[in-house]
Order: C-alpha cells, then structure tokens, then sequence
C-alpha cells in the first residue's frame, strides 16, 4: 500500500523539477563575429547570436562619461546594438550578452569602442544666431537626429547675463525664432546638453541687434466687399476681423466676429471662403500673425466654443497688388484636440485663448490686398466663424 502512494508522489516530484528546468532554462552561449562602428558619442555594435532557439536578442552594459550604468538591447529582428551617452573620445569597454527566452544572461564579451566627437558638441559649433523681428532666429544641425536641449542667454552691455531660455528639438536641422526682446544690442551665448545630462561649455555667439517689431496697422484696413463673402450674419460682422476685439467666453452676444452663413451666401458654404482686405498700405512687411476662433456659442455662454462645428479650421493667406494674381503666403490647419465625447483639454483651450499664432519662415513684403482663405471649419454645414487677425512686423 505504501509503495502504491510513493510513486504518484514521486512522478508529481519528478514533474516540478521538470517545469522548474524548463522554466529557468540554461545560460546560453556567448555572442560572436562582434563588429565595431564608433559612432558621435557611442557607437554601434554589431554581433552574431548563438545558433540556439532559445535565444532572443542581445544586450550591452556600459558606464557613460558621467558614470552612470546604462544597458541597451538589440531588437528581436536584428543583432545591432546601438551605444549612446558618450561625451569625450576616450576608449571604453562596453559588455555584451545573449539573452534566452528565459531570461538567462550568456558570459559577457568584452568589446572595446572609441566614440567619436559627441551630438552636442557638433551641436554646439553648428549654431547661428540671427537677428529677427522682436528677437533672434537659432538655427542648428543635429546629425545624429537625437533630442538636445539648447540652452541660449544674452546680455546687453553693463546688464547681467539672462536666466537661459530652453529650447528642445530631436530635428536634424532646426531654426527657431525666440522673442519678446527690445533692440539694443545683446551678446548671446549657447550650451548644448543630451538625454543623459552631458553639457557642452558655454560659448559666445557674437553680438546681434534684434529687429523692431510692431503690429501692422489695421486702422488703415478696408474691406473689399466684391471680392468677399459675407461675414455678416446675425451679431457677426466681416470687419469684426480686424476691429482689435478679441471674441471670449462670457460676452453675452456681444462679442467680436465674423459669422458666414449658408443662407447669406448662395445656400451653401463653398470652400474657399475669401476674405480681401485693402491693407491701405504697400510698403508692410509680415513675420508672423495671430489668428484667434469665436469663443462662446450664443446661449451657452459658460463654456469654450473652441475647436466646435461652426469655427473654422483650416485656411491660407494670399498678397497681391492687383486683386487678381495672388501670393501664397502661408496655409495651415489647426489642431483636433476633441476626444470621443467632445471634450478638450485645457492646453488647447489656453492656446486658443491666446490665439493660434505662425512664423512665416522669413519676411514677406506685403502688397497692397491681402486675402483670408478660409477652406475648412470643424464640421459645421451651416455656418464658419472667426474673431481676429492680427500681422506683426514693419509698417
């Protein structure tokens, strides 16, 4: 009888060990055939896997410039390792392993690598500082296409240096216009920092004098009519575009914009919807321009209209000195931040509060019309509104 139990007792032991085998699995071998490519601030390694099943992919250990541990892995489908976060040109060892199924680690192949001269530094000397409108344009090349973190200051003669103003971009090439500065002459300096905290020193990159930057004179503006759609339904009006009011939640009806109506224009809304303003002026020249949605629905007062049916979404902006041959000048579309039941979230609402603003890439000079191409709104068949243009630059 005894003999009878100990067997079942046995085979289910037997069966755990088994499992437990199976489970945790055997270290595989290691990797081989290791290929060096020193790359800006790492390198890439390339190895062969063992010829085992089991095996999945490989992993490297290494210690960057600044000390800290770091691994990376190859993906299931090749056997390229990519080492990164290197700031100097110093060799290292980097440790390479096998990893199975079961996640057991091979002995480590030591393999040495050289990096060399790191993103940021590459960065860093690539930098050009320009003078802009209200402020300066950086531009730089990014090689390795990795996120840098560039850090800019300035400072006017007898001033203190600036707290740094930070400026993130993974672009291979990047110009980006910072403003909000006066026109006295500045001298500006640049650091340049990666994912891993590595920094470059900081470097002088001369002295440039901001350009002056004032709004385009819209008291000069007149609408041609002719050439226009009707903006003037209900409470709205097509002037209302460049009045200098603002459209906001609570205006109880009395707020600033436009209304295109269907029934005011031919029973339907045909896209483009052209807006010719007379600019009163030939001589302008435009860097960036806002332009701001109609806040509130009429009734419902209480909550944003933003990014709703009747706001207009998509657009472009033309010049032209004849009414008749037209300039692209710049064509964009906002955003469609509604979720599944409509709502939006709050850094969408603030950035249509502060109006949806655009950098031309340089400075256009305007002619004397200038034309407001609306071409999509947020689904409504029935109306399109819009409450303010604003141009920056030179009269």
């Amino acid at each position: 009888m005894k003999t009878k139990i100990l067997f079942p007792i046995l085979a289910f032991i037997l069966a755990l060990v088994a499992c437990e085998e199976a489970e945790n699995g055997v270290a595989p071998g290691k990797v081989s055939e290791v290929e060096v490519i020193s790359t800006n601030g790492g390198a890439k390694i390339i190895c062969h896997l063992p010829d085992d099943p089991d095996v999945l992919f490989a992993k490297a250990y290494y210690t960057n410039t600044l000390g800290q541990e770091l691994f990376t892995v190859s993906s299931l489908y090749n056997d390229t390792l990519y080492i990164k976060g290197y700031n100097d040109t110093e060799e290292h060892t980097v440790r390479v392993v096998a990893v199975s199924s079961h996640k057991k680690e091979s002995a480590a192949t030591e393999v040495k690598i050289v990096p060399l001269i790191s993103n940021i530094q590459i960065v860093k000397e690539s930098i050009e500082i320009a003078p802009e409108f209200g402020g300066v344009r950086i531009s730089w090349t990014n090689p390795a296409a990795d996120i840098v973190y560039t850090w800019l200051t300035y400072k006017e003669e007898g001033e203190e240096e600036t707290e740094p103003i930070y400026l993130s971009s993974s672009r291979a090439n990047e110009s980006m216009i910072v403003r909000g500065m006066n026109t006295n002459p500045k001298e500006f300096f640049v650091m340049v920092e990666d994912f891993y905290n590595n920094k470059t020193d900081k470097v002088t990159k001369g002295e440039h004098i901001p350009k002056f930057e004032e709004e385009i004179d819209k008291s000069l503006w007149t609408l041609v009519e002719n050439l226009s759609v009707d903006g003037n339904a209900y409470e709205g009006k097509t002037v209302n575009i460049w009045d200098g009011e603002i459209d906001y939640k609570g205006s109880n009806g009395q707020g600033s914009y436009t209304m295109i109506s269907r029934d005011n224009n031919g029973g339907q809304l045909n896209f483009p919807l052209d807006v010719v303003i007379d600019l009163g002026q030939e001589d302008a020249i435009v860097n960036r321009f806002t332009l701001w949605q109609r806040a509130f629905w009429y009734g419902n007062e209480t909550e944003y209209y933003y990014y709703q049916g009747e706001n207009f979404k998509a657009f472009r902006l033309y010049t032209s000195d004849d009414k008749m041959n037209w300039t692209l000048i710049a064509e964009h579309s906002l955003p469609d931040p509604r979720d599944s039941e409509g709502r939006v979230p709050e850094d969408f609402i603030q950035a249509a509060i502060d109006g949806h603003s655009y950098d031309l890439p340089s400075p256009v000079n305007l002619s004397r019309y200038l034309k407001l191409s609306i071409t999509e709104n947020f689904g409504s068949e029935i109306y399109v509104n819009l409450s303010e243009l604003t141009l920056y630059g030179s009269n």
